[in-house]
């Protein structure tokens, strides 16, 4: 395997991890925020502030697994030919799975043992929902981003060079 296709690999997994990390911090300032100043929940800004941090962290873990099934799964299809519907329920069943079983190994790690499971099976569906917006609603973004390239050009989910090639003014052969 090349090298270049190394990097560009880590690259799309760097940048799967950016934008699932940003999209759960987000989410989570925005909703635990709201809950804060509603009145409903009474956590410093502070506290607040670290649960988002901690949100955010643990998105960017699970955008690095979502983008590993991604490589599994849709390997040199067109950004076209996969459904954003089903790519986000991807995202979510992934972030669902991944997110109680990350969080049980990295307390056993810390030496702290398992923590009880109904503690971390509750929160699987605020993950689901967030894994699936982060799928979906990147891959609508990617589909709108392509429909703007000259000549209607796609690239392919393994093939990033297909960008580089237009920036440098290059024709695309397919």
């Amino acid at each position: 395997m090349a090298v270049d296709t190394i990097l560009r690999r880590l690259r799309g997994a760097f940048g799967t991890a950016l934008v699932w990390g940003v999209g759960w911090f987000t989410a989570a300032l925005a909703i635990v925020g709201t809950l804060r100043v509603t009145g409903i929940t009474s956590p410093s800004w502070t506290e607040v502030l670290i649960t988002a941090v901690r949100a955010g962290i643990i998105g960017g873990v699970s955008g690095v697994a979502f983008s590993s099934v991604i490589r599994l799964l849709y390997h040199g299809r067109r950004l076209s030919e996969i459904s954003w519907v089903r790519f986000g329920l991807g995202g979510g069943v992934v972030a669902g799975v991944f997110v109680p079983i990350f969080l049980q190994v990295m307390n056993l790690l810390s030496g702290d043992g398992m923590v009880p499971w109904a503690l971390v099976l509750d929160d699987i569906p605020l993950v689901v929902v967030l894994g699936a917006a982060a799928a979906g609603g990147s891959l609508r973004l990617a589909q709108r981003a392509t429909t703007a390239l000259p000549d209607g050009t796609q690239d392919r989910v393994d093939g990033a060079e297909g960008l580089d090639r237009l920036a440098a003014g290059e024709q695309d052969p397919r």
